[in-house]
């Protein structure tokens, strides 16, 4: 008789330790779900654009918010429209994410038709030609157009100012102004070239001149 009581007690044990490890599994199990991504929103371009984005990210839903990095969102630098983007976590499931959109930079000629070159280097989908970027001639190479643009934006010209950058083979560039006057910049352009430039357009002694020619280094030769 003892050794029945005995042998209900151990059940009992252990169906009671059974218990409790099935609690602590459960409670691990509904803390781990609660911080899984429940809902992925994205801000700061349009409508269609940002809609696309989301339904991207929709494969980062339910994976456990902790667990994702900027690593995690970078499949979005595929996206042409996009020049930068930051993720913000709203613990415990949440995410927002903001876009910062690619802008138009220039006008170029690429596999025989026109398209728009954006300030992240690639090109990028407008509805119609903007108006207010310079126009590329002379080169298909985009790599080298997004330098001599970073270039120029680095230094006193106005880019909204400029109408056509004309690229040569000799490695030089024209720079032509709304205002129809023009610089010839010699080669190995550099960002005091462009400014010296920017000087005497701004000279009272030059800019009543047409073309300034710089090609010829310490020489400034001046076309009406």
């Amino acid at each position: 008789m003892l050794q029945k009581i005995d042998k209900k007690k151990y059940i009992f044990f252990y169906f009671i330790i059974f218990l409790i490890l099935s609690s602590i599994h459960n409670s691990n199990l509904k803390f781990n779900n609660f911080f899984n991504v429940k809902k992925i929103e994205v801000f700061g371009s349009d409508k269609k654009n940002n809609l696309l984005v989301e339904k991207k990210l929709v494969s980062l839903i339910g994976y456990n918010i902790f667990t994702l990095k900027r690593e995690s969102f970078k499949f979005m630098n595929s996206f042409n429209f996009i020049k930068d983007y930051s993720v913000k976590k709203i613990y415990p499931n949440r995410i927002k994410v903001f876009l910062e959109s690619a802008e138009a930079i220039s006008i170029i000629k690429y596999l025989n038709e026109l398209v728009v070159l954006g300030n992240n280097g690639k090109i990028i989908e407008f509805e119609n030609l903007p108006t207010n970027v310079p126009k590329i001639n002379g080169t298909k190479n985009i790599k080298k157009v997004f330098r001599t643009l970073k270039m120029i934006d680095e230094s006193d010209l106005e880019i909204q100012n400029i109408m056509i950058i004309e690229f040569f083979p000799s490695e030089r560039i024209d720079v032509e102004l709304r205002n129809k006057k023009k610089v010839k910049f010699p080669t190995n352009l550099s960002i005091d070239n462009l400014n010296f430039g920017s000087k005497l357009l701004n000279d009272d002694e030059f800019n009543k001149s047409k073309i300034i020619d710089l090609r010829i280094p310490n020489k400034i030769i001046t076309y009406d």
